[in-house]
């Protein structure tokens, strides 16, 4: 391989890494500014944060719990945005698919752990898929907006699911009345990575899918042409591109991955499906990759960071003497920045198309 291409990849790595560090870095100088017009200790309440999301071998595994998922929502999104489509629709692919991990887990409990765990995340990988289909047809076929079907489409995820887990798969006691299904076997539950811990092989999976990701939107020819359909979608229809069937292929995959973040939720964390488990799941999963600029290859690192920050906030509510909202205001600016540094991207691309058209 060329070297100065590498040197050329590794550069351009590190200014994506900059760009992140650069945004929480000026989210934390104004979150701090907040603070003293509210006459709290920055010192203080950051000490409290950071001992709650790094303290110990339980709050860091508590913060790479909470990133999980947010890998897989982010990836969801990622993999839609690069293709030119902001598809907010994770969150109810994720309940789809997993609803369908939950299924596979408790109608199949005679096999083995290997076989059953697959056959779980296979089932919410269609799921997710098949759900997020649904919306490449609505817009694909009918130029629907995609922002609003895919945040129609997740309500409609929600509240299906929890008809189905209120009605056809109800448990009479206790479960039933939580609004939960029945327990998957335990042959279908993954393996904990750190004993005691919520952290079990869903975050090798999610650090797997990111590279996968990451290899396929920079290494393949399917990946090159769906970030030349991002750039510019009239000029890769005039190039000879198959437009319609790279669009339909990014919402199948990021339906399969927001499904299989489902899954691992299901499977590794709650052991069954639950009612309203995830909210905001989706959503955080765009935050987080806006922070890492869309890059795959730096999901991983802003969604700990969010992870983190979730975790953190359990104890500045317990011990730091203020409310968890305050952390939810440093996440607040943190969407404010992001949206704001992707402002001239958005623009360079209007004007790019624009110019085609001409």
């Amino acid at each position: 391989m060329n070297i100065s291409l590498v040197k050329k990849k590794f550069l351009r790595s590190l200014r994506g890494l900059a760009g992140v560090l650069l945004v929480i870095a000026c989210a934390f100088l104004i979150h701090m500014a907040i603070l003293l017009a509210s006459g709290k200790s920055p010192a203080r309440i950051y000490s409290v944060l950071f001992d709650g999301a790094f303290g110990g071998v339980y709050n860091f595994a508590r913060s790479i719990r909470w990133a999980v998922p947010l890998i897989f929502t982010a990836l969801s999104f990622a993999v839609s945005e690069r293709c030119g489509i902001f598809n907010i629709g994770a969150e109810g692919q994720l309940y789809m698919g997993a609803f369908a991990a939950a299924w596979a887990g408790f109608t199949f409990p005679d096999l083995p752990h290997i076989p059953l765990v697959l056959l779980a995340m296979a089932a919410a990988m269609i799921a997710g898929m098949l759900w997020s289909m649904v919306a490449a047809w609505l817009t694909l076929k009918f130029h629907a907006s995609v922002i609003v079907v895919t945040l129609m489409l997740n309500y409609i995820a929600i509240l299906f699911t929890e008809y189905l887990t209120r009605y056809p798969f109800y448990v009479p006691g206790t479960l039933g009345e939580s609004g939960s299904t029945q327990f998957v076997s335990d042959s279908a539950r993954l393996t904990a990575l750190i004993p005691g811990t919520d952290v079990t092989t869903g975050a090798l999976l999610a650090l797997v899918a990111a590279a996968v990701v990451a290899f396929w939107s920079a290494r393949t020819v399917t990946g090159y042409e769906c970030r030349i359909i991002g750039a510019n979608e009239r000029f890769a229809a005039f190039s000879g591109l198959m437009v319609t069937r790279r669009k339909l292929l990014v919402f199948a995959i990021g339906g399969m991955l927001a499904g299989l973040g489902g899954a691992v939720e299901v499977l590794g964390n709650y052991g069954r499906f639950m009612v309203n488990f995830a909210t905001g799941l989706g959503f955080d999963g765009v935050v987080v990759s806006l922070l890492a600029g869309g890059n795959p290859a730096l999901i991983p690192v802003s969604a700990l960071f969010m992870g983190a920050m979730n975790s953190g906030s359990i104890s500045v509510e317990m011990f730091g003497g203020v409310p968890k909202a305050m952390t939810d205001i440093l996440m607040g600016v943190i969407v404010i920045i992001v949206t704001v540094r992707a402002i001239p991207v958005y623009v360079r691309r209007r004007h790019k198309t624009a110019a085609a058209q001409k």
